[in-house]
Order: C-alpha cells, then structure tokens, then sequence
C-alpha cells in the first residue's frame, strides 16, 4: 500500500487507508497503531449509481462536525465508460459517513459550479488559474481558524495550495515549481502535503521528486497556515538512499503524523529498489518522531558525524548495532580521507551497500590512522534518534564548529557573536548581518569576518545568535549558548 493516511478517533482507535489497487480505497482499523485489520473496502463506483471511477489514489480521512469524511483522488466517468478516459484529468472527490461504520456514501464533487477550488473533470484549468484546479493528494485540516483543505495542482509540475472551507474565496500558495524555483533533487515535484500543530508552531510536510525516483520527506515551520511556505526554511525529513555506484536502494513519501499518548508517529510509504536501482515496489512503514529543543524534526535517516582532528592523519567509520554486531568499516577512508565530518545516510557504501536504520545503531567508531596500520579508534553511545554525533579523538583539535539556530519570523535576518574564553568579552557580530543573511546555519573556522579577527575555538565560552526584521538591530532579539571550546555542533534557540 502507498500514499497512507491515518485518522485518530482516540489514543485507542485509529484507522489507515492508503492506494491500493486503484478501484478500491482500504480502510484498516488498529488499537494500538502496530496490529490492523481490514474494515472495509471503499469502492466509488459501487457507491454511486451513475458514475464509475478509477485511479482511486491518496485518500484522507478525517471527521467535522461529528461527520466522517473521505477525501480521495480519482477519475470519473458515467456508468460503463472507459476509464481511465482521454482528456481528463485525475481530480478530487469527497464522501460521507454519519459513523464509525465508515460506510461511505456516493462520491460528490468539491465546490461544483463555483470560482472557487473545486473539482474540474477535464485535464484544462479553470479560468481562475491552475491552483483552482483540486487533483491529487488532498489533506484536510481541523484548526481554531476552520477547517482547511490542502492539496495539489498541475502546472510545471506539482504545486501545493490550500483554503478555508469555511472562505474557499481566498487560495493559499505554499510550494512548487510554478511558485518558486525548485532544487533540481526535486525534480518539480511538490506534493503529498500533511498537517501538524505542535506546542504553538505549524508543519507543513511534503514529498518531492518522482515516487520511483528522487523521492523524499521535506517540511516547512511556521506560525501559521498561510505562512507556511517556501519563503521558510524548507528542511529534509528523509533522503533518498544510494549504493556506492549511485543507484536508489530504498526512497522515502507521503507521510502521515499521528499523535498517540504524547508521541508522535511517522507514517510513510517506502520505495523500493531492484539492484540496478530499478523501482519495484512501495509498501507503508511507521517511525516515531523526536523533536529537537527548536521544535525541528530529527530526520529519518541522517547522522552527521563529527571528529577532531590528528594532523596527517586519515579517518574510517564503523557502526555498533544494537544486537551487539558490528559493521566495520561502513565508510572507509577511501571516502573519507582526512576530512573530520562524515554523513551516515542509512546505507553501508562499504559494506556491500548494506542498509541501516538509525534505531539500530548503539554507538558509531571512528578508527584513525596516519600509515596503512588501523587500529586505534574512538566510541560514542548512539540514542538511535539524533542528527548529531561528536567524536573526541585523544590530542585532537577542534577544527571548525557548526552552528545552527532557530527559525524566527518570515524574512527575518542574523549575525553571530562569540564570548572570548580569555578576556570574557563579546565581539558582536563576530560573523555580521551582510555574511549570515536569512540562513539558519553557519560553520565556524576561528576566523570573525566582520572585525577581521582571529579567535581560536578553545577561546571561545559562548555563541550567541542574534536577529532582526528590516535591518532593527536596535531591537534586536538573541539566544545564547555556553561553549565547551571543543564541540563541532552548537544548536541555539532565540528565545
């Protein structure tokens, strides 16, 4: 099954749908969000005595109002017809249930014979424009504003637009190619988006590049609905996942979150590959998600993995698994040279290309060595969750430090100060407004930009990151950190 959906009637009941066969949409009742059984099979054409459909793709479901509702993508065509037919295009549709049966009824359109988004048979668009047109991966969303509906149109590629059912006058643009210029990784796909509000802050999470290709899990912060866009931050969930040739293993789409006693759930459909990196299949799989102290999402399946430096020296890593097994070398110094960072992204290149998830990893080794003899190594414990791991090497330095913060308002802009360790003064900004800009990242060699001065790491007791709208720093808001003089990650929250 592909494109998932979960609707949570309790912390007790949920229920999955998701494409199937592309007639027929399934509907999997579950207690505890890990055993499920068949409830029903939706079938439109069954349900609706005039029409018939196919390609029955990514069903939502939810309930408002005390009504159960099933939103899906499909074509329709009267009674005996062809389908899929020529000159149509997929679009959506929207059935009701009065209860938990879910028996839902006859397939009806959205906003028919309006201006609004709505519905549209044929493949053109409405003379309103594109992001009129409601063809696939439709989410809606029960929020103190109303209830939206987000979803996706056709223009260059695949867009993602939203409204209030309650004003359905007033179309939200939030992402793809026909909005914005898209990363060429996403190959002009923006689609699948998903909802989630927590502690205060908006997710708006989308899929991008082609499903037997490029496909991946992407996600934009805000503080509202209509903010979330790509004039955010727009931040990788999942990567796709590569053998040592370059050919696809494993892609990860169409996600779902669901609350259950406190946690949360990552429901997604994960491709898969032959060994020529050939698409096969693609089948749903669930993965709890762990929230970093900035609200951010730790990913999927990336670990940044940082080491101090030996001068001369040449570096290896291994993993230790939590049945005691180990993966040695997963990355070998072949590829990583003397650099002193590394991105484990799941899959073993010199291992026979062997996958890992994150949640088997109980500790990552670094071997080091400055002739062809390996032996010494350093250990560090892995929760099994984190983007970040920090390697010390005995006599090594700390050769660069990268920074990241916080995500304030729409357009707003940074610099970065650091506390000297020796005379325990500011230089602010060490690193100005005119180099940092918008971005939410920074790696730190020693060097401060702005005054033009030297200031070595182990000099340094804190960073402080500081922010502004239109060029205000004399209002400006910042968020500090102590340093150890050692680490090579330091994430920072403005308050």
């Amino acid at each position: 099954m592909a494109d998932p959906d979960v609707y949570k009637e309790n912390d007790d009941l949920f229920f999955l749908s998701g494409t199937g066969d592309g007639r027929t949409l399934p509907i999997y009742e579950t207690n505890d969000l890990s055993s499920f059984r068949l409830k029903r099979s939706y079938d439109a054409s069954a349900a609706d005595p005039t029409y018939d459909y196919c390609m029955l793709w990514a069903p939502d479901l939810g309930k408002y109002n005390g009504v159960y509702y099933l939103y899906f993508s499909a074509q329709r065509v009267p009674n005996g017809m062809a389908c899929p037919a020529t000159g149509q295009d997929v679009t959506t549709f929207v059935a009701s249930a009065p209860d938990l049966n879910l028996n839902f009824g006859a397939p009806q359109p959205i906003n028919p014979n309006t201006t609004y988004p709505r519905t549209t048979i044929g493949s053109a668009c409405t003379p309103q424009g594109c992001n009129r047109n409601i063809r696939i991966d439709s989410a809606t969303f029960n929020d103190t504003s109303g209830r939206w509906l987000f979803y996706v149109w056709f223009d260059r590629g695949n867009n993602i637009s939203s409204f209030n059912l309650a004003a359905p006058g007033t179309v939200y643009n939030h992402t793809g190619p026909a909005l914005y210029t898209l990363p060429a990784n996403e190959e002009g796909i923006n689609e699948a988006p998903e909802l989630l509000k927590r502690n205060g802050i908006y997710y708006l999470l989308f899929s991008s590049g082609w499903y037997n290709s490029q496909y991946a899990m992407n996600y934009i912060m805000a503080d509202s609905l209509p903010a979330l866009t790509r004039a955010r931050a727009v931040r990788q969930l999942s990567q796709p996942m590569r053998n040592d040739a370059g050919a696809l293993i494993q892609t990860h789409g169409h996600n779902v979150v669901v609350d259950r006693r406190g946690e949360f759930f990552n429901i997604f459909h994960q491709g898969a590959f032959s060994p020529p990196g050939t698409f096969t299949s693609r089948s749903t799989y669930k993965q709890r998600i762990a929230f970093k102290p900035d609200g951010s999402m730790h990913s999927l399946n990336q670990v940044n993995v940082r080491w101090t430096r030996l001068t001369g020296y040449n570096y290896s890593l291994d993993l230790v698994l939590r049945d005691g097994t180990v993966i040695g070398p997963c990355i070998y110094a072949g590829i990583i040279g003397s650099a002193n960072k590394t991105v484990f992204n799941g899959v073993c290149p010199s291992a026979g290309n062997r996958m890992v998830n994150k949640g088997d990893i109980a500790a990552f080794r670094i071997f080091y060595s400055n002739s062809s003899t390996w032996g010494p190594f350093v250990e560090k414990a892995y929760d099994g969750v984190s983007d970040d791991v920090f390697l010390e090497i005995p006599g090594g330095t700390t050769p660069f430090v990268d920074l990241s913060w916080s995500e304030e308002e729409t357009g707003a802009q940074y610099s970065i100060d650091i506390q000297r360790r020796d005379t325990g003064a500011w230089i602010g900004p060490c690193i100005g407004v005119n180099s940092v800009n918008r971005s939410l990242a920074w790696t730190y060699s020693g060097r401060c930009d702005t005054p033009g001065i030297n200031v070595a790491i182990s000099n340094i007791t804190a960073f402080r990151i500081c922010t502004a709208m239109n060029g205000d720093w004399a209002h400006a808001r910042c968020g500090s950190t102590p340093y150890d003089g050692k680490s090579m990650h330091v994430p920072i929250v403005i308050p």
